[in-house]
């Protein structure tokens, strides 16, 4: 148990990104675990969970995808979001409307962004998408692990981390 918990924390601290790590973590299943539910009721309940949760994700992955790749970000908000909602990036005001403003000028100041999904991981009513956001063509890019929470099928609140990619790293791995 404690090399584990060793583990667990270099990856934590090697990430940089609890958040994420945490999300991630919640997510798999722990070695020698038996997760299979042990009743019809429960496994039920399982698919009905997983199910759930791979809706929030399509859902997650949906709305970056039209607000920023089909330069939408007021159908994105229509049909995505949920007031009301509540922005924790500290450059962005709570609200629908606030989000459409602030992407509607990031898309004005950055028309070539690019948002390249690596993966898209829920536990429970949250989602984290881990990207690689990029402004041009000769852009490295951003790493950014946004956050979203679900309600009723709709996105009510949303944190993200970014990270700029270095050009050398001292592990010799991608951030990706």
């Amino acid at each position: 148990m404690k090399s584990r918990f060793r583990s667990r924390r270099v990856t934590f601290i090697g990430v940089g990104v609890l958040t994420t790590a945490a999300l991630t973590v919640g997510t798999t299943a722990v070695a020698g675990t038996d997760t299979t539910p042990k009743s019809s009721a429960a496994a039920a309940s399982f698919a009905s969970q997983e199910a759930k949760e791979a809706r929030n994700k399509r859902i997650a992955l949906a709305f970056v995808d039209l607000a920023l790749h089909k330069k939408q970000p007021q159908k994105a908000a229509d049909l995505y979001l949920r007031d009301p909602y509540v922005q924790h990036n500290p450059q962005i005001t709570n609200g629908k409307a606030a989000f459409v403003t602030w992407a509607t000028n990031f898309i004005k100041a950055v028309p070539d962004v690019k948002v390249d999904f690596k993966r898209a991981i829920a536990d429970g009513d949250l989602v984290m998408i881990h990207s690689r956001l990029t402004t041009s063509a000769t852009d490295r890019g951003t790493a950014v692990a946004d956050i979203v929470r679900f309600k009723n099928g709709k996105i009510v609140e949303h944190w993200d981390v970014l990270q700029a990619v270095p050009e050398t790293a001292a592990n010799g791995n991608t951030m990706f």
